[in-house]
């Protein structure tokens, strides 16, 4: 407990030395999000204040007009972002730090996100009040699960300043999961524990075969984030841990866009830093109440590469009131694309974010999908990206498949999507097949 006490006392010192950036963003979202009646007049003056801002440094928007109301202005997406990239920078990335995060596209292949010092503060905030809210306090050890790269994984001092454990599960074979298990139980400091839903499900089965109880642990909370939690693993999770365990829905892109509440009703949107629109999922019109819809978003703090009317590729359904007692904007059954799981030739399970995270170097592909047709019998679909050679391709996908992976590569002028309108990266034909929905 000192040492969390230490660490926090730390941190905010640290900020407080910086200007208390973060703090302030904090103390704002908290006002916001816990006064709901302010949030309508809160959003009119950042809208404002971004739209001025875009039209007076971003080429892409400086033909319109700056009293143009939300609903004037284009739809876009990440494939208008890719063709578009330079235009939509603003004229500050030219003389001011810039961050850049790479991120996942609905195609399969990546992009890039700038986002200015300011924005970064507010995503840092951000995590603070929604992980704040499933029990989380500053300097808490925590575990974060993912696929960790020379691209996304934190230096040492970064981790160690975070309290952080980076734990890989590129595999989630018995050996990765037994490793974990036993991590879990020696180290009684680690209080929450954050990762894929699938993750959670393959982990919290493991622990119950072995016959595991919450008193060997001591995890206060369990954040399930990019992929549908189950009620059936929720339960699980929670007869293990015997803690808070709730769904966040954060991107690359902009930062956290909901999480779900402790009593497990419905999605609180981040009313405070975003404008999220729900749409119809074939036209730019409001869902109703009940209906599956587009969840578009207006982030609100970043003036490096500003997103208006953003459509992140993911679907949730409208709701027009809270059922709980943390009020405000509430949407239920935030979903994504279908994701298959892909096997290695030996038969150990990969995550579903294999391919987002180690295709990250072919960034000039147009679109990417990769197949598995049999127990070694794999097929990766190209569309673009002639500067990548088939030996390099393939020698990177074995690096993860195993030596022994066939592996065809077809090149394609296109990869269409489902009839849902979903892209689908991953495709599973062997008889192991099984799917998560991100």
């Amino acid at each position: 407990m000192l040492s969390e006490f230490i660490r926090s006392k730390t941190y905010w010192l640290l900020d407080s030395l910086r200007g208390g950036a973060v703090k302030k963003h904090l103390n704002d979202i908290t006002r916001i999000m816990e006064n709901p009646e302010t949030v309508e007049l809160h959003q009119s003056q950042k809208f404002k204040e971004l739209l001025d801002f875009a039209v007076d440094n971003v080429e892409f928007y400086k033909n319109y007009n700056k009293t143009s109301k939300l609903q004037d202005l284009p739809v876009i997406n990440k494939e208008i972002i890719k063709e578009n990239y330079d235009i939509l920078k603003s004229s500050i990335c030219k003389n001011q730090h810039v961050h850049t995060l790479s991120t996942s596209g609905s195609t399969g292949t990546p992009f890039s996100m700038l986002q200015d010092d300011n924005k970064r503060n507010r995503v840092l905030a951000e995590m603070m009040y929604f992980w704040g809210k499933a029990g989380y306090t500053i300097g808490m050890r925590y575990v974060f699960f993912r696929i960790w790269t020379d691209k996304n994984r934190k230096s040492k001092l970064s981790a160690f300043s975070r309290n952080l454990i980076m734990s890989d599960i590129l595999s989630l074979d018995e050996k990765n999961l037994e490793n974990i298990r036993k991590m879990l139980k020696k180290d009684k400091r680690i209080k929450m524990l954050l990762g894929y839903a699938s993750t959670f499900e393959n982990l919290v089965n493991y622990l119950l075969k072995c016959g595991d109880t919450l008193d060997m642990f001591s995890v206060k909370a369990v954040i399930s984030g990019s992929e549908v939690l189950s009620d059936d693993t929720r339960e699980k999770l929670k007869k293990v841990f015997g803690c808070n365990v709730v769904s966040f829905y954060s991107n690359q892109e902009n930062g956290s866009l909901a999480m779900e509440c402790l009593e497990n009703k419905e999605f609180h949107l981040n009313t405070a830093s975003y404008i999220i629109e729900i749409l119809k999922p074939d036209s730019n019109e409001p869902a109703e109440d009940g209906e599956m819809g587009r969840v578009v978003i207006t982030d609100l703090y970043n003036k490096a590469m500003p997103l208006i009317r953003y459509d992140t590729g993911d679907m949730a359904i409208c709701k027009k009131q809270a059922e709980c007692t943390w009020k405000g904007q509430v949407v239920e059954n935030i979903s994504g694309r279908m994701v298959d799981m892909i096997y290695a030739t030996d038969g150990t399970p990969l995550s579903p974010h294999t391919w987002s995270v180690y295709m990250w170097k072919y960034s000039e592909l147009k679109q990417y999908q990769f197949i598995q047709e049999d127990e070694k019998e794999y097929t990766l679909k190209i569309n673009g990206g002639e500067m990548y050679t088939d030996d390099d391709i393939e020698k990177h996908l074995k690096s993860i498949l195993g030596d022994d992976a066939n592996i065809t590569i077809e090149r394609v002028d296109e990869i269409p999507v489902l009839a849902s309108g979903k892209f689908k990266k991953t495709i599973c034909n062997y008889k192991k097949a099984s799917k998560v929905n991100v």
